[in-house]
């Protein structure tokens, strides 16, 4: 096994602080609360509008229905205008068609009256109709304000991420560059086999990449030797500090 001095151990335990640090910018860009949060928003938000277009058509098929009936009611008024003027105007005088005149304007009244209450049912529905259309909206922009807030911070919060990363991976190839090709190579091949920790401290005894308390005599052989090192339990290479 190469020998390599304590300096140039320490620098490799340097380097293994930058990755760690590295990891976990990864990861706490990786699950902002904010960014889930905004995931929900943005969810909520398409829901929301497809809710109120659904609503906005049927708020608008009802309308149609409402001014059809109004319309008809309109005709029925004119029509039946029509022929009471014909029937108060004495022009008619023979009784069978009086009588044909006097029906035909009860019927249209018979007539107008069922539209009438057709109309007060569709006009309620649109009335309740019209309500969730103003529901929906105001939910809708609620929700895109919570959207362009939590946006905001996200980009904001992320941006300062990006920052914190661009300093460490810098200070990493410092690190990097300082450690000898062969260590490196050992360090990078155990870092992936490791969950991204290839190289660890030696504290009171204990492993600080496993937290496995080495046996009393294991460790001091380890400080006396000095030199590179490796875990037993974990394999990870050890640093005495």
């Amino acid at each position: 096994m190469p020998s390599y001095d304590d300096q140039t151990l320490r620098q490799l335990l340097d380097l293994q602080r930058e990755d760690t640090a590295i990891i976990r910018l990864h990861e706490r860009r990786a699950s902002l609360p904010e960014a889930r949060r905004l995931q929900e928003v943005q969810d909520l938000v398409a829901e929301l509008e497809a809710d109120l277009d659904i609503a906005r058509k049927q708020n608008d098929e009802i309308a149609r229905e409402q001014s059809r009936l109004e319309g008809e009611i309109e005709l029925i008024d004119q029509k039946a205008a029509r022929e009471d003027q014909r029937m108060m105007s004495g022009k008619v005088a023979n009784p069978k068609e009086l009588a044909a005149l006097q029906a035909e304007i009860e019927s249209l009244k018979r007539r107008r009256a069922g539209i009438e209450d057709q109309l007060l049912d569709v006009m309620v529905a649109r009335d309740a109709a019209t309500e969730t259309v103003e529901r929906l909206d105001s939910e809708r922009s609620e929700a895109q304000r919570q959207k362009d807030e939590l946006s905001a911070a996200v980009t904001r919060l992320t941006g300062d991420i990006e920052a914190e990363l661009g300093g460490h991976s810098g200070a990493r190839d410092e690190a990097a560059a300082a450690v000898p090709e062969e260590l490196l190579s050992m360090y990078e091949q155990i870092r992936a086999s490791k969950h991204g920790v290839g190289a660890a401290a030696l504290m009171g005894g204990t492993c600080q990449g496993c937290h496995t308390k080495l046996p009393a005599v294991e460790a001091e052989r380890i400080r006396k030797e000095k030199g590179l090192q490796r875990c037993d339990n974990c394999r990870r290479i050890l640093i005495v500090v």
